[in-house]
C-alpha cells in the first residue's frame, strides 16, 4: 500500500541529505545571509556544532508576514519558475535548507528588515512551531541551531571527533570567506575569535587569513576575460606544491564548489612545470553566465555541470598555464637535489681518476653472503679493482651515459657470486652495520641466484638466473629496503627527539591546525616537539632521531596532508607506520636516477634480505618477471 509520507517525516529525509553534518548547517545559514545582502557575518560554534551555532548578519532582514513561511519546505524568495534558474544570482534556491534543518534541531530566527521598527522570533522545535513573538533586535537576521539531531540519536554516532567537526566548520567558513572578500566574517569558538576577514574586498588579504599570510605573499595573481567567461584569483608557483588537493579552492559565481572537471583542468595548466602527485595551491574563481553550468545537481549544490566543458577546460588550463610562463618560475625551481647514491661518496682528496667509479676502502670489509642483511644506504663499500673486460668502451666515462657491455661476456654466461678472482670481477665487500642480538630469517631466496643485465629506462632493473627474465623497479625495490630497515631501527630504539639546532616556524590553515592539535599526543610520542608561537603558528623545536637529513618541516607538513587530513584513527602504531613510509620514499632513489651494475647488485642483494621482496609498503610489486617458456611462446618458438 503506498502512502504519502507528512511533513516532518519528509523533512527529516531531506535532512539526511542537506544537513549531513554541523559544517552543513553553518554552510547553509552563512549562504542564506550572504543572499539577503549582508557586509558582516558573525559564526558563533560551540563544541562540534551540536550544542549550539549562531549566524548573525546585517542584511536586508525577513519581513514579519513571510518569516512563518521562510521555514515551510520549498518556499523561497529566489525563484519563482524552473526557468529563473538560468539566471540564478543567489547560492539558495531550493527553500531545503531552513525547514530541512529545523526538523532536526531547536531553532529560533530573529529577523527585522530596515523598514520595521520591532523584529518578529520563530522559535521551532523538531520541525514543530513553538512561539512567535516581537522583539528588538537589530537590522538583520539572527539564526540560532541547538541541539542538532537531537531526535535522530542515530546521526549522531557518525559525527568525527570536536576537532575535526570544528576544523570542517572553519574549513567551509574558510573556503565561503574567500569567494566573498567583500564581506566581513567572524569565526567564534566558544569565546575565542579563530577566524577574522576584514570584508575590505582584497583578495590577497583575504587568503592570508585563511590560509595564512606566508602562502599568500608568494601566490601569483591570474586575471582574464575571454567574452562572458571571466577568470581571476591566485595561483602557486611550481616550487609551491603539497602532496594533496586541500589548498585548491575553487568558486563559480561567489559560490564555493568541489569540480573534478575544474581539478583537471587546472593540472593541465600545470602539466610539465611540477611533479606528478603533486598539487599546487590555487584560489581560483571563475565567471561565467548561470545558463552555461548547472548547479541543481545535488542537494548540496556542491557539485556542477558544465555546458561548454571542452572549451571551458582549454580556457582554464591555457590561462594557468601562461600565467606561470609569464611569472619566469624556473629560476625559483628546486630542481638541484642531489641523486640519492648506493655508493658513499669519496673524500675529495682520494679521487680515481681512471675510472667513473670511485675506490674506497673501509676498515675491517666484511664479504657479502647470502645470511647477511645489508643496508644500501648505510653500506660502506670497498672497490679494489673494476676488471677491463667489464666495459667495451672503458674509456668513455661520462656519468650520465649508459655502460656498453660486451654481449657475450656479459649474457652467455652468469658471472661469479663470491669467491669470484679479482682478476675477472670486482672485489666488492661490504662493512655492515648489524644490530645487536637481532638475527633476520631470509623467507625468500628467490633473487640470490640472479645477475644484473642492464637498466631501462633509468628506471627498471633487468636481471636473469639463465631462465627467467626478471624486471625490478628500482624505487619500489629500494622503498623496502628502507621501509623494513626504518621499522628494524624505530623498534629498537626508543622514541627519542632529534632537537633542532634552529627551531622552525610553521604557519598552519585553521583546519590543519584542529587536527595537528588532535593529534599533538601521538606527534610527542613519535618525536616531534611542537611549540606554540602565535596565532595558527608554531614552532617545530624536535624532529624523531631517525628522520634523516631531509627537511623537517617539509616533512611534517607533508606528513599532516597525506595522513592526519584523511581521518586516520589516533593510533601510534598505525601513524608511526605512516611516518616510517613516508622516510622511506624520501629516502629511495628514483625513477630516471642512473644506477651502475655494482649498484644494482648490491640493490639486489638487498631486497633478497627483506621479509617481503615482492612488494613495496604501499602494496605496489617491486618486480615482474618473464619464463623462458613465455618468451619463446612469444615468439612462437614452440
Amino acid at each position: 500500500m503506498i502512502h504519502i509520507l507528512d511533513a516532518h517525516a519528509a523533512n527529516q529525509i531531506a535532512a539526511g541529505e542537506v544537513i549531513e553534518r554541523p559544517a552543513s548547517v553553518v554552510k547553509e545559514l552563512v549562504e542564506n545571509a550572504i543572499d539577503s545582502g549582508a557586509k558582516h557575518i558573525d559564526i558563533t560554534v560551540e563544541g562540534n556544532g551540536v550544542p549550539l551555532i549562531r549566524v548573525r548578519d546585517d542584511g536586508s532582514g525577513i519581513a514579519s508576514a513571510d518569516l512563518p513561511l521562510a521555514v515551510i519546505r520549498h518556499a523561497t524568495s529566489k525563484i519563482r519558475q524552473i526557468e529563473d534558474l538560468d539566471q540564478l544570482r543567489t547560492l539558495g534556491f531550493r527553500g531545503e535548507a531552513l525547514p530541512s534543518i529545523a526538523s532536526v534541531s531547536q531553532m529560533e530566527i530573529s529577523s527585522r528588515p530596515d523598514e520595521q521598527v520591532a523584529g518578529l522570533s520563530l522559535k521551532i522545535k523538531g520541525g514543530e512551531q513553538e512561539e512567535l513573538k516581537e522583539v528588538g533586535c537589530p537590522v538583520g537576521t539572527s539564526v540560532t541551531i541547538q541541539n542538532l539531531f537531537y531526535n535522530t540519536p542515530a546521526r549522531l554516532k557518525f559525527l568525527k571527533s570536536t576537532p575535526t567537526e570544528f576544523g570542517l566548520i572553519s574549513d567551509t567558513i574558510g573556503r565561503i570567506a574567500l569567494a566573498h572578500p567583500e564581506i566581513a566574517f567572524s569565526l567564534t569558538h566558544p569565546q575565542q575569535v579563530v577566524l577574522q576577514t576584514s570584508g575590505r574586498g582584497e583578495f590577497r588579504e583575504t587568503i592570508g587569513s585563511i590560509l595564512g599570510h606566508t602562502i599568500a605573499r608568494q601566490l601569483i595573481p591570474i586575471n582574464l576575460q575571454q567574452e562572458t567567461w571571466s577568470i581571476e584569483g591566485f595561483i602557486s608557483p611550481p616550487n609551491l606544491v603539497r602532496s594533496s588537493k586541500q589548498t585548491q579552492i575553487f568558486m563559480i559565481n561567489g559560490r564555493s564548489v568541489r569540480s573534478t572537471f575544474l581539478s583537471r583542468a587546472l593540472q593541465e595548466g600545470y602539466h610539465t612545470l611540477i611533479p606528478v602527485k603533486l598539487y599546487p595551491i590555487v584560489v581560483l574563481h571563475l565567471h561565467v553566465p548561470p545558463s552555461d553550468y548547472d548547479v541543481n545537481v545535488h542537494p548540496t549544490k556542491m557539485d556542477v555541470r558544465f555546458k561548454h566543458e571542452q572549451a571551458l577546460n582549454q580556457f582554464i588550463s591555457q590561462t594557468v598555464y601562461q600565467t606561470l610562463i609569464d611569472s619566469k618560475p624556473l629560476p625559483s625551481f628546486e630542481t638541484a637535489k642531489s641523486i640519492p647514491s648506493l655508493i658513499p661518496k669519496m673524500d675529495a682528496s682520494q679521487p680515481n681518476p681512471s675510472s667513473s667509479i670511485v675506490t674506497r676502502i673501509p676498515p675491517n670489509p666484511t664479504p657479502i653472503s647470502a645470511s647477511t642483511p645489508t643496508s644500501i644506504s648505510k653500506a660502506s663499500m670497498q672497490i679494489r679493482e673494476l676488471a677491463e673486460p667489464l666495459l667495451t668502451n672503458a674509456q668513455d666515462t661520462h656519468p650520465h651515459k649508459p655502460l656498453v657491455f660486451d654481449q657475450e661476456k656479459t649474457f652467455a654466461t652468469p658471472p661469479q657470486r663470491p669467491g669470484v678472482a679479482q682478476s675477472e670481477l670486482v672485489q666488492l665487500k661490504l662493512n655492515i652495520e648489524t644490530s645487536v642480538g637481532e638475527s633476520t630469517s631470509i623467507t625468500q631466496n628467490v633473487l640470490s641466484h640472479i645477475w644484473p643485465l642492464a637498466q631501462l629506462f633509468n628506471t627498471y632493473i633487468l636481471a636473469t638466473d639463465g631462465e627467467t627474465l626478471f624486471m625490478i623497479d628500482q624505487h619500489a625495490a629500494h622503498e623496502r629496503i628502507n621501509y623494513e630497515r626504518l621499522l628494524r631501527e624505530f623498534k629498537q630504539a626508543e622514541q627519542a627527539s632529534q632537537a633542532l639546532l634552529i627551531p622552525l616556524p610553521m604557519e598552519f590553515t585553521l583546519q590543519e591546525e584542529q587536527v595537528l592539535l588532535e593529534h599533538l599526543w601521538i606527534l610527542n610520542e613519535m618525536g616531534f616537539i611542537l611549540e606554540q608561537f602565535g596565532s595558527r603558528t608554531y614552532l617545530l623545536r624536535g624532529v624523531p632521531a631517525q628522520t634523516g637529513t631531509y627537511q623537517p618541516d617539509q616533512l611534517l607538513r607533508e606528513f599532516i596532508e597525506e595522513v592526519l587530513l584523511k581521518n586516520t584513527a589516533p593510533n601510534l602504531d598505525k601513524l608511526l607506520e605512516e611516518w616510517i613510509y613516508l622516510l622511506a620514499c624520501k629516502e629511495s632513489i628514483k625513477a630516471q636516477d642512473t644506477l651502475s651494475l655494482l649498484e644494482i647488485e648490491q640493490l639486489i642483494a638487498q631486497l633478497n634480505q627483506t621479509q617481503n621482496p615482492y612488494t613495496c609498503p604501499h602494496g605496489r610489486p617491486t618486480m615482474i618477471k618473464m619464463t623462458r617458456m613465455e618468451l619463446e611462446k612469444r615468439f612462437y618458438r614452440t
